[in-house]
C-alpha cells in the first residue's frame, strides 16, 4: 500500500497545469476588459462588471466570483 500513495504524488519534472493557465489568462482577460472588478463601499459592482474580485490570489491571480450577467 505504501508503493499506491507514492504512485499518487506529482513528478517535480510535470509541466504546470493548462488548466491552470487557462484560468489564469481567463481571469487576466476579465479585469483587462473591466469585467472584473472589486465592489465599492456599498458592495455594488461598477457597470459592465460581471464578476467580482473576492480575494488576491497567491500567484499574483485574484480569485473571482461570478455576480451577474451581461446583457450585449
Amino acid at each position: 500500500m505504501a508503493d499506491e500513495k507514492q504512485d499518487a504524488e506529482p513528478e517535480e519534472d510535470e509541466p504546470a497545469n493548462e488548466a491552470d493557465e487557462t484560468t489564469k489568462r481567463f481571469v487576466e482577460d476579465l479585469i483587462a476588459r473591466g469585467e472584473a472588478a472589486k465592489p465599492d463601499e456599498h458592495g455594488e459592482l461598477p457597470p459592465g462588471a460581471t464578476h467580482e474580485i473576492v480575494e488576491d490570489g497567491k500567484d499574483g491571480v485574484p480569485k473571482v466570483k461570478r455576480r451577474r450577467f451581461s446583457a450585449f
